[in-house]
């Protein structure tokens, strides 16, 4: 009986699962780096560097997984999608950069700009349950 109920226990722990306070402060500093990484991709498309676009496209990489693994964890599962399509569309643009498709790679930024901002508009930070 007690090694079931700590069972349940378990389960209903990692089912209702919120986010830190320190998750909140992580994923905040990672979106402040995130648009600024985003204006060092936007400078390096419109100068039609590849080399230049590679460090922030895989930086911006990185952060979106994290990003989609934040919201997954938050419970927001609309939002968690949303980071999905911005990480697609992150990962498209730095693959037609590194093959100097500039303006496949400038149609893509203009799609994640707007896909970002869709996201921002709905304030799902104000959604997120926090935990102590």
């Amino acid at each position: 009986m007690k090694k079931s109920l700590i069972a349940v226990m378990l389960v209903a722990v990692g089912y209702c699962q919120t986010v830190s306070v320190a998750d909140v402060a992580h994923h905040k500093e990672a979106m402040d780096t995130a648009q600024d990484l985003t204006y060092d991709l936007k400078d390096a498309l419109d100068a039609k560097s590849s080399e230049k676009a590679a460090e922030p496209a895989e930086k911006l990489i990185k952060l979106g997984e994290q990003e989609e693994e934040y919201w997954k964890k938050a419970k927001l599962d609309e939002i968690a999608a949303l980071a999905r399509q911005n990480l697609t569309l992150t990962q498209q643009l730095a693959a037609e950069a590194k093959g100097r498709q500039f303006d496949l790679a400038a149609s893509d930024y203009d799609k994640l700009q707007a896909s970002c901002r869709a996201c921002h508009d709905l304030h799902p930070e104000k959604r997120v349950k926090v935990g102590h």
